[in-house]
């Protein structure tokens, strides 16, 4: 009873740094906000398509990325960094890239794998175009 109740009490302490900063995702989003919204199609048409990403990773990552950061992805643009502008690391919670890898996984059966460090990534467009790369490998040689 008492290790219950010593990791409970545990985890009310250590549960501040594992989540989101909320006001941080308040601040960001409040940024995007002043930019047009797009629907998941007009995002791929207008950033992606030029770029020859597969619909189905953009609309992977305009669906997921909320999930794990809680911001807007049809205010998000290309040139976006992950860091200093979106600040990922501290919007998302602790855990944001093995739910990634999960999703990725689940949705294409492609094993993104442990060692892929997201945290050398740049901006949105670095990583759209990293996860479009892991479909079709060969094709981008």
């Amino acid at each position: 009873m008492w290790h219950l109740l010593k990791n409970f009490f545990y985890s009310l302490r250590t549960y501040p740094d594992l989540s989101p900063d909320l006001r941080m995702r308040q601040r960001v989003n409040q940024i995007l906000s002043d930019r047009p919204p797009l629907n998941p199609e007009d995002w791929h048409q207008k950033f992606w398509q030029s770029l020859n990403i597969t619909q189905s990773v953009s609309y992977f990552v305009y669906q997921h990325l909320p999930n794990y950061s809680g911001l807007d992805c049809g205010r998000i643009r290309p040139s976006d960094r992950l860091q200093e502008d979106l600040h990922l690391s501290l919007v998302c919670w602790f855990d944001w890239q093995q739910s990634l890898r999960q999703d990725f996984f689940t949705q294409f059966k492609i094993d993104l794998g442990e060692e892929t460090d997201l945290e050398t990534l740049s901006t949105i467009e670095d990583f759209i175009v990293f996860l479009d790369r892991q479909l079709t490998p060969i094709n981008h040689l």
